[in-house]
């Protein structure tokens, strides 16, 4: 009976500093907390596909276009230190270069677009440590892991030269680790930032690419 008895008021011990903990955050006026979830969006630099076409190709006879990577993620806290998160990001790149096409108006060739597109989405589970938390600031490091597809196709404008050539890479495996920071500059709505992998891709099995080394955007807490 004295050991039932002590266990309970152990357990009871426990409970009240635990609430006494989660009440002594609510009175620091810290900027986030258990229950709390957040949206974010953001863009990330750089583009590996897009930083190594630049490298091996001459700007005078190739143009290089795209957008992103963009990032996009929802956070919950499940603690006041702990949070657990959806996370996805989208990247476009396109090559293109002028070629001979055969133009029915002026019956004969003229110069014409060609090129190859490249699209990249990835989603990822994230789980994040809160290491430090005031009233304005949120700094966090997580890691997450998940699925991405990477597709290439080809276009021309040539009205008499069509063709296309889709191919999709088998399902690559997505990784991200980050430390980042969040400012909260109204009470719900914040600057955030985040640098390491902020995407990355393990083509086949064996090649590793990263992406998004950094990354800034809008963060929305609710």
């Amino acid at each position: 009976m004295k050991k039932i008895l002590l266990c309970t008021l152990l357990l009871a011990s426990t409970g009240y500093i635990s609430l006494a903990r989660g009440e002594k955050d609510r009175d620091e006026n810290v900027s986030i907390y258990k229950g709390n979830m957040t949206i974010s969006a953001a863009y990330g630099f750089p583009s590996i596909i897009r930083g190594f076409l630049k490298l091996k190709t001459t700007r005078s006879e190739y143009k290089i276009y795209g957008v992103g990577p963009l990032m996009f993620k929802f956070d919950y806290m499940i603690g006041n230190k702990w949070s657990i998160g959806l996370n996805g990001a989208y990247n476009f790149s396109r090559i293109s270069w002028m070629d001979d096409g055969y133009d029915t108006t002026i019956h004969g060739n003229r110069p014409y677009e060609y090129g190859i597109e490249a699209e990249e989405i990835s989603a990822t589970v994230r789980g994040n440590y809160h290491f430090k938390r005031t009233s304005k600031l949120d700094a966090y490091a997580g890691i997450g892991m998940g699925y991405g597809r990477l597709s290439l196709g080809t276009y021309t404008e040539a009205p008499l030269n069509q063709f296309s050539v889709g191919y999709s890479l088998p399902k690559p495996l997505s990784f991200e680790g980050t430390v980042g920071c969040r400012y909260y500059v109204l009470k719900n709505i914040g600057i955030y930032g985040e640098f390491g992998l902020g995407k990355s891709w393990l083509l086949f099995k064996k090649y590793f690419l990263p992406e998004a080394i950094i990354q800034a955007g809008l963060n929305i807490k609710f």
